[in-house]
Formats: structure tokens, sequence, C-alpha cells
């Protein structure tokens, strides 16, 4: 292991003094914007250092959430089995936190695996072959549901898609938008774009009802890695109609839906339906449309590995921002958004990776 690789980071801050905030002082949003960024134009050096700000910072499940919105928004189909190596990876990450690091994830950042693993997600996303960014189905929140409308919409021929999995306490509201996207999943009707407006007409739903200061509860569902107060989540009824779905397909879509189940149930609150919303509609796209499971999930291992041996120099560069004890007055006056001059520095630096 190159003395690069175990640059540490001896900063004075507490993770509390990290809040909204990257190591070296940027607005964590913008971070997480430039990193986003840097996912979609394939920038693997400036991606990585943007990982490293949040790393560097503890934000860890910032970078999770980056990650799949990235996975699951631009590449999806793409790499159709990219998800069962993020949850993998997701796996590797929660067994290194729980050896030792649990209560203290700040110091996390010196560990070599940590940096390593996020290095190599950020080289295999920006690796994989992008579809089209996928959008969300827009729904017209006044016309939706008046039942007149709505009639418009149903296509099902019958009221049976749903019957074997609705439950006797699932709220009796959504019986019939549930049949519909049952419906449009299965062989019969395959229609990507109807089932993605019926999982946005459920979302809607449970909008409405907390405007009007109730809560859409359903059944408890026992299917997702969550706690238990969230059991109860209509959106259980989305995915166990999915996982239903497949149980007649080939191992390797049950194994692949799983994984996005895992991912989509990340530190899981109601808060998160909406943002995670690009994971069921990759789910549908699996169960809809003809796939090429023969993509390999990792192009170019060997290039992965060159760049995960220099990603010490990544972390020497984000270094630079430390605040030791006795260095505050080097930090008075700061700029915090002085994004501009690390992008540009980035993209010399990006020659490099290439080198």
């Amino acid at each position: 292991m190159t003395d690069s690789l175990t640059i540490e980071i001896n900063d004075k801050r507490g993770i509390q003094e990290f809040r909204g905030l990257s190591f070296s002082n940027f607005q964590k949003s913008k971070v997480k914007t430039e990193l986003l960024n840097s996912l979609v134009n394939n920038k693997i050096e400036p991606a990585c250092y943007w990982a490293a700000e949040l790393v560097c910072a503890g934000h860890f499940l910032d970078i999770w959430d980056t990650i799949i919105l990235f996975f699951s928004r631009y590449i999806h189909v793409g790499n159709p089995k990219l998800p069962i190596y993020i949850a993998m990876r997701f796996t590797n990450f929660k067994d290194i936190l729980a050896n030792g690091y649990a209560g203290n994830e700040l110091t996390m950042r010196n560990n070599v695996k940590i940096r390593q693993l996020f290095s190599e997600i950020i080289c295999v996303l920006c690796q994989s072959r992008k579809k089209h960014s996928l959008e969300a189905v827009k729904i017209q929140k006044t016309d939706e549901f008046d039942m007149t409308h709505m009639a418009s919409k149903l296509k099902a021929p019958t009221i049976e898609f749903a019957k074997d999995l609705f439950k006797p306490d699932d709220p009796k509201e959504l019986y019939i938008a549930m049949n519909e996207f049952a419906y449009h999943i299965s062989e019969t009707s395959k229609n990507c774009v109807s089932a993605c407006y019926w999982l946005e007409w459920l979302l809607e739903f449970e909008t409405m009802c907390k405007q009007n200061k109730e809560t859409a509860v359903a059944e408890t569902r026992t299917i997702a890695p969550v706690l238990d107060k969230f059991n109860k989540d209509p959106i259980w009824i989305i995915w166990d109609i999915l996982l239903h779905a497949c149980e007649d397909k080939p191992p390797l879509l049950k194994k692949i839906l799983n994984a996005l189940l895992e991912l989509f149930s990340i530190k899981y609150t109601t808060g998160v339906k909406k943002k995670r919303r690009f994971i069921i509609y990759f789910a549908i796209n699996l169960l809809t449309e003809h796939i090429d499971f023969n993509i390999p999930i990792i192009n170019n291992k060997d290039s992965i590995d060159a760049i995960m041996k220099k990603i010490g120099l990544v972390y020497k560069d984000v270094k630079k921002n430390e605040i030791t004890l006795g260095d505050d007055y080097l930090f008075h006056g700061l700029e915090k958004t002085n994004l501009d001059k690390t992008i540009q520095r980035l993209e010399k630096m990006n020659e490099i990776f290439k080198q």
C-alpha cells in the first residue's frame, strides 16, 4: 500500500461543525450538485474529489443518496445488474461502520477501505453506459383525483390484478389505482409509462392526505429492511406488487429487484419516497421493457484499480483545507463558496487520472 493512500486527516472540527458544509467549507448542497454533474459527465477525478469532500466531513448518507439518484435516473437499464453491485458495496460499508465506527462515523474518513470503496463505485458509475435521463410522470393535482377524469385513465380489463396482494387494512381508496399499477407491469400490458403514472398517483394521494392533516396508513408489510414504524407505509403495496410480478421470472431479475428494494430502504423515512422514486421507475422498466442482462457490471477493472491506487492524491488535496489547533486565523474571512477555483483546479488534475 502506497504512502499516498494512508494520508491522514487530522482536523479539530467535530461532526456538528460540518452541518450543511463540506470539509473545505463549501455548501454541502453545492458539493452534491458538483458530484452529480461530474458523474453525469464521466469526470472521474472531480467526482472522486467531491466525494472526498463529503467523506472527510462525515456526510456518508449524502454520498449514498447521490449514488442512488445517479444510477437509478441516468444509468438504470444501461447496466441492469448494477444494483446488485451497489447493494453489495453498501453491505461492505455497513460492515466497516459496525466494526468500531458506530457513533464515531467521522473517523471513517481515514479508513483506506472506505476511500477505495467510494472511488471504485464512482469509477464503475462513470464507466457504465448511460441511458436517457428518467423524468417523473406529471400529475395534474386538481384533476387526477376527480372520478370523471380518473375513469378515463382506467385500462385494466378486470379488478383482479391486485386482488391477491391488497390486504384488508389497506386504504380502500387505493385499490383501483393499485389494480391499474399491477395491470400495467403484468405480461398483459407491459406499459412502463402508465405504471409510473399510477406510482405518481399514489405519491400525490399521500401528499393530499398530509395537506388535509390525515395520514394514509396501509396494513403492515415486513418486506423491507426499515424501522417498524414505517411498515404501514402505502409505498410497500407498490413493492409488494413489484416483487410478486417477478415470482415467475428468472432468479437474476428477482435478485436485482431485491437489491433495488434494499437500496430504496436505506435510512428510510417517509420523506425519501419521492427522492428515490427513480429506483421504482428502474424496477418498472425491468419488468416492462426488453432488457439485455448480458451487459457486464464492470467494463475495465484494470483502469479502476489504477485509479484506486491514486485516490490518496485526492485526499492529499482535500487535506490542504484541514484546520488544526491554532490554525483558525488562517480561515478567518475565507469565502465558503470558492467552488469555481476548485473546479478549474480539478479540470487540470483530471489529467493525472488519465495517465
